[in-house]
């Protein structure tokens, strides 16, 4: 054998162990992890049927391979931003809202046809940004706009659950299903939040001044009721029982008791208003 025959067979021997070595005899192994789904992508597309997780090796090939296709299925957070308009009030309020989204099972097929994947996956953002970001953000700024800022401060949950019944009407039959919705870290109006605060302070001190005008009163209550005055009222108030039908014989010693004091001194105070 010559050097040429020997350069050949030692280059096609090469060629053959170098394709055997990356995967298209033997097919390519892959593997659909955990809350993902998977479809192989052929030269004539998609196969039918969807791939649970699990590991397997393609089949095999040579001009062309099939490649396999994972869409991530697992609940995702989501958070969209708001800065709006009131009507209402004439003032911007800016706030969040957050949500749990999840890819409707049965939609899976249609999202294979309308999104193309990117270095083997379709991820949810993609999904979430197709499907339910446009929607979400025109249901919320409709409904939002219906308050005052007023209102949106006392009855958020009211909102909320509003919010959640509209977005999933919505999306009914979408690919990405709601399953939390709820209005989050409101940010009112400086001007509005100023306000709050100072009614807060004077209600405050409203509170302060009443209890000090209670202290006062008691204070001078308790320097004019002197046993003097007691003696005094009791003496008229016995006085006037004598002349009225309504007697009441009381032992002297008991008018020395607080309890009748107490009776004397209301009795004084409301024959002399």
């Amino acid at each position: 054998m010559n050097n040429k025959k020997i350069f050949k067979t030692s280059l096609i021997l090469a060629s053959v162990i170098l394709l055997a070595a990356c995967h298209p005899f033997l097919g390519e192994k892959v593997e659909v992890p955990p809350a993902h789904v998977g479809k192989v992508l052929t030269k004539d597309g998609y196969k039918h049927g969807d791939v649970n997780p699990s590991r397997f090796r393609l089949d095999r090939c040579v001009a062309y391979c099939d490649s396999l296709i994972l869409l991530e299925m697992a609940d995702r957070g989501k958070t969209e931003s708001f800065k709006l308009f009131m009507p209402k009030d004439q003032l911007n309020m800016e706030f969040n809202v957050r949500m749990t989204v999840a890819v409707n099972p049965r939609k899976i097929d249609d999202i294979y046809k309308q999104i193309a994947p990117a270095k083997g996956k379709i991820s949810f953002d993609s999904i979430y940004t197709v499907y339910a970001r446009p929607i979400i953000r025109d249901e919320v700024r409709q409904i939002m706009a219906r308050y005052s800022i007023n209102e949106i401060a006392s009855s958020r949950e009211k909102i909320s659950d509003e919010l959640l019944t509209a977005v999933e009407r919505a999306m009914d039959g979408s690919a990405l299903t709601v399953k939390r919705f709820g209005l989050a870290d409101v940010q009112f109006p400086e001007i509005i939040t100023k306000a709050k605060e100072a009614a807060a302070e004077r209600r405050e001190q409203i509170e302060r001044e009443k209890a000090e005008s209670t202290r006062e009163v008691n204070a001078i209550l308790a320097k004019s009721v002197t046993d003097k005055y007691l003696s005094y009222r009791s003496l008229e108030v016995l006085e006037k029982m004598a002349k009225s039908s309504n007697k009441v014989f009381v032992p002297v010693e008991a008018l020395g008791t607080i309890g009748l004091q107490q009776d004397i001194f209301k009795s004084a105070v409301k024959n002399s208003r």
